[in-house]
């Protein structure tokens, strides 16, 4: 996998990701664990960036944003959800979860 430089917005084109003097930024700690925990899950299951991407498109598109909540903090529950749905496709959560269903 190439080194991670940019994101899909879901809306068709990359938007690089935040940064700071080279360094990624994110608004909470766990932004940037999630993003981290869904580039070994990728790398560790063989799933592809285009698995991913079909199903955080999927997810951003029916998710009704919260009241109070960041882009950042939208987008990066977002990443969560599908990143659950693709590891429950692949069978690797053990029970069904609420959100891949």
């Amino acid at each position: 996998m190439s080194e991670l430089t940019a994101v899909d917005s879901g809306l068709g084109a990359a938007a690089p990701l935040p940064r700071d003097n080279g360094e990624l930024v994110f608004e909470e700690p766990w932004q940037g664990r999630a993003l981290g925990m869904g580039v070994v899950a990728l790398q560790r299951t063989g799933s592809t960036w285009e698995d991913f991407r079909e199903h955080l498109v999927a997810v951003i598109a029916a998710r009704a944003p919260q009241h109070g909540e960041t882009a950042a903090t939208a987008y990066y529950s977002a990443w969560l959800d599908a990143l659950e749905r693709l590891l429950d496709e692949r069978g690797l959560l053990g029970v069904s979860s609420p959100a891949a269903r």
